[in-house]
């Protein structure tokens, strides 16, 4: 073979190489091309209607095409009042209160209507402020939801447990009277006549008042007939025959019965 048969040869081999590779970036490029076309979300969850109908020209005026929302988990936002908060730092300073360590407080959530919803999560984010709007601290909770039962926003109610009263006194909100100088409740004491005790009320509980000051533990409680009752009045304790009434709870007499509770 000749040595211009070789450099043609050569030269073809170099060209028809070039050509390859011309093909493969023009691939590349369409890959590339055809990849602006699908876009994936960073979340899973579930989408919204289309807001870009197709052949519409899609511009910075209007590039929201839809959106995603993360469904599992969810994150709760609520809010704590300022006397809350203020009113939880005092209970704390008092002995009043415990807080759990590390802030691990469980959170629940109660949907519309009134049902608890299964999964508790915790308290994953504190805002650094208050809203100067409604002198509110903003707070977070990241529920698991592996049905998709909430829904982005939607409504509901969280109840936050964790910390720990050490020898709380519960009496029902309907023993609890309100008078010119305060709360107050009908005890009985040790001679069997009726007193009125003044009281410190703390937050509720269900259908419950904790009290912060005023009573002890072993002090009888009057529930019911409290306008027949006058101080120093003699009150005999009968059992109670009342509907629903609590295994422990008695009753009391001052000219005519009256239910009390230890």
């Amino acid at each position: 073979m000749s040595q211009k048969d070789l450099d043609d040869a050569t030269g073809a081999e170099q060209a028809a190489a070039a050509a390859v590779d011309t093909a493969r970036a023009n691939v590349l490029q369409a890959q590339l091309n055809l990849g602006y076309t699908t876009i994936t979300s960073p979340v899973s969850g579930y989408s919204s209607y289309a807001r870009v109908q197709d052949g519409a020209y899609v511009s910075a005026a209007n590039s929201l095409l839809t959106y995603v929302e993360q469904v599992d988990p969810v994150w709760v936002n609520f809010s704590l009042s300022e006397n809350e908060l203020l009113g939880f730092r005092d209970a704390q300073k008092r002995g009043l209160l415990i807080m759990p360590k590390l802030d691990n407080y469980d959170v629940q959530v109660v949907l519309a209507d009134g049902s608890l919803f299964p999964e508790k999560g915790r308290i994953t984010f504190a805002n650094a402020s208050y809203s100067q709007q409604t002198g509110t601290f903003l707070l977070r909770a990241t529920i698991p939801n592996p049905g998709a039962s909430i829904r982005a926003g939607q409504f509901v109610r969280v109840r936050v447990s964790g910390m720990i009263r050490p020898n709380a006194i519960l009496v029902p909100q309907k023993e609890v009277l309100n008078g010119a100088q305060g709360h107050f409740v009908w005890i009985v004491n040790k001679e069997g006549k009726a007193v009125i005790k003044n009281v410190e009320v703390g937050p509720w509980h269900g259908d419950d008042w904790f009290i912060n000051s005023g009573l002890a533990a072993g002090d009888t409680v009057v529930v019911d007939g409290f306008f027949k009752l006058a101080p120093d009045a003699a009150v005999k304790i009968v059992e109670s025959s009342a509907k629903g009434t609590a295994p422990e709870a008695k009753s009391t007499q001052a000219e005519s019965s009256a239910q009390e509770k230890k």
